[in-house]
């Protein structure tokens, strides 16, 4: 298995993980509304699809090093900054993956306070 493979299917799993509860790949409005039907959620086929386009569109804006993210809203700022942060860790290899978890519950615990007030 090549090393392109194993980033593909490893990332093409991650999205399948995620796809209970955010599907980017899957038609919507670009803020992580999905345009599909209850059926078409359920689509197995579409899902696997889905996660093969994302995870070929991820290598393709990894291998350019660029990722196009968007801006931070104001409410969650600290918390996008620490989780872009960690992501330049978790790039670097083993030797960041310890500040990066930091970093990521420092991100996660801004975010869930963030979601109690909009709540």
């Amino acid at each position: 298995m090549t090393k392109t493979t194993s980033a593909f299917d490893s990332f093409r799993q991650a999205y399948l993980l995620m796809a209970p509860f955010y599907r980017p790949a899957a038609p919507g409005d670009g803020m992580g509304h999905v345009s599909l039907t209850p059926a078409e959620r359920r689509d197995r086929n579409r899902l696997e699809r889905e996660s093969a386009e994302y995870a070929a569109r991820f290598i393709a804006e990894e291998d350019t090093c660029k990722f196009v993210i968007g801006c931070s809203d104001h409410r969650t700022n600290r918390a996008f900054m620490w989780t872009i942060e960690a992501a330049r860790l978790l790039a670097g290899g083993d030797g960041g993956n310890r500040p990066a978890v930091k970093l990521l519950r420092m991100a996660l615990k801004e975010a869930q306070a963030a979601s109690r007030v909009l709540a």
